[in-house]
């Protein structure tokens, strides 16, 4: 499936089923539990939870460790393992800190809270423009209600939302958003509604951090190639409103520090996306690190479903992409897929277990020769400071397929190969020319593959 599948619009109007109602209830039970108990009461108890979860869940261990080692390549902390666990910590305690948070009264909820930077909300909107408020999923998210009420006057908020499978919930969610005020606005209603809102003089909080698909701009994020959101730039431009940065950071005792930051205007989206992350580096451990920001394609690893070339963007990035690879013996025309990427994805770096003879001498090519070892694609992995995205093993090496897949690597892909765990086999290549095929099919997607050959008829 492709990314641009992934975000289908759910069913309108759902009839809630038996498991819904269930949920629900639980829901409404523990609301009711956890208002019986003070907010820093209710962050403790979650961060305890929080640590449960880390110690029970490995795979959530790996993705976290993974998303954290791309967004710290560049400074690389003493201790990742504290800052993994530091992270689940946090996480649990935001979950039901937030859940605790969406029953308190506005002025209670308010003594937990610390505000830095304000004025870069308020001055734009004393001047009659809109501000676009781009955030990631950090911290407490429920004390975002209560920033837009410090604004006060007649000043309407409200985010960009992705409605609940539950209908139940997402009917209780919604009636809290917007009974003190606020404007809720589905990620499947469009773009006129928050534009709407904007030209008003609104406020339209907009999380940014997570993957775009097919619908994103590739752009750098922490260094590496992704697909980024451009609906911050694209709301701005076309209702001329501000752009700030806000970041929600855990402070001790159950509170929190909300720090707004001035975006440019006209800003665009690598622009935005560098603001962005200034504000996520306030607190690292408090990002949401569940949901695979940078996953790899199981088919396609280097390629993107967007409509920019991977290669024009892929320049940009001061973190590689990585893949582990073996030649084939026998076949020096394999060469060809290797010198083949490299062209078409100039940020990737490639480990070559084994004979690498004939390779060019390339800073991007990295040679693991001697004899393959259990350890070796977890010794290849930790050589850098990014984490390895996939394996392209030419001569169907099973052994390091296996390696693989106890590393979790999304894709595996081998030549002459068959069945499990392989994520996508080709056969074996007749000529050079067939190699470079097989590598343009791990970077393009058909469409952008036909354009590119009628380019070079047309040439």
């Amino acid at each position: 499936m492709s990314e641009e599948e992934e975000d289908k619009a759910p069913q309108e109007n759902p009839q809630p089923t038996l498991k819904h109602r269930v949920e629900f209830a639980l829901f409404r039970a523990l609301e009711g539990v956890l208002g019986l108990m003070s907010l820093p009461t209710v962050a403790k108890i979650g961060g305890a939870l929080g640590l449960a979860a880390h110690a029970l869940s490995a795979k959530r261990r790996r993705l976290v460790r993974r998303n954290l080692r791309i967004a710290t390549a560049a400074s690389p902390p003493a201790d990742m393992d504290g800052l993994v666990r530091e992270t689940f910590r946090r996480s649990g305690a935001n979950m039901l800190a937030s859940q605790r948070a969406a029953t308190m009264p506005p002025g209670k909820l308010r003594e937990y809270l610390s505000l830095e930077g304000f004025e870069h909300l308020l001055d734009p909107l004393r001047g009659g423009r809109g501000v676009v408020m781009v955030w990631a999923h950090m911290g407490n998210w429920e004390v975002l209600a209560q920033l837009i009420r410090e604004v006060g006057g007649d000043i309407q908020g409200g985010p960009i939302y992705r409605p609940l499978e539950n209908p139940l919930l997402d009917a209780l969610t919604l009636k809290r958003r917007t009974q003190e005020g606020a404007v809720v606005f589905s990620k499947h209603d469009g773009f006129n509604g928050p534009a709407g809102l904007l030209r008003r003089g609104g406020v339209v909080p907009v999380m940014a951090d997570q993957r775009a698909g097919g619908h994103g701009e590739l752009c750098q994020f922490f260094g590496r190639l992704s697909s980024c959101t451009p609906l911050p730039t694209l709301l701005a431009r076309r209702t001329g409103t501000a752009i700030v940065s806000l970041s929600i950071a855990s402070q001790p005792g159950g509170r929190w520090l909300l720090t707004i930051r001035p975006v440019p205007d006209n800003a665009k989206t690598p622009e935005v996306m560098s603001h962005l992350e200034t504000a996520m580096r306030d607190s690292l451990a408090d990002i949401f690190w569940f949901h695979d920001r940078w996953r790899t394609d199981k088919m396609m690893p280097l390629g993107f479903y967007t409509k920019d070339s991977p290669a024009a963007a892929a320049a940009k990035a001061t973190q590689p992409t990585r893949m582990a690879a073996t030649l084939r013996p026998g076949s020096p025309d394999s060469i060809a897929t290797i010198t083949t990427l490299l062209e078409l994805r100039p940020d990737l770096r490639i480990d070559i277990i084994g004979d690498a003879s004939g390779l060019p001498d390339d800073p991007r090519i990295v040679r693991f020769p001697g004899a393959i070892t259990a350890d070796l694609l977890e010794r290849c992995d930790a050589s850098h400071p990014v984490p390895l995205d996939f394996v392209l093993l030419l001569d169907g090496n099973a052994e390091l397929a296996g390696q693989a897949k106890e590393l979790g690597l999304r894709a595996i892909i081998g030549v002459g190969t068959s069945g499990k765990p392989w994520t996508r086999h080709f056969p074996v290549p007749g000529d050079a020319a067939d190699w470079r095929e097989l590598a343009i099919k791990l970077v393009l997607t058909a469409k952008a593959r036909k354009k590119e050959q009628e380019k070079q008829k047309a040439g």
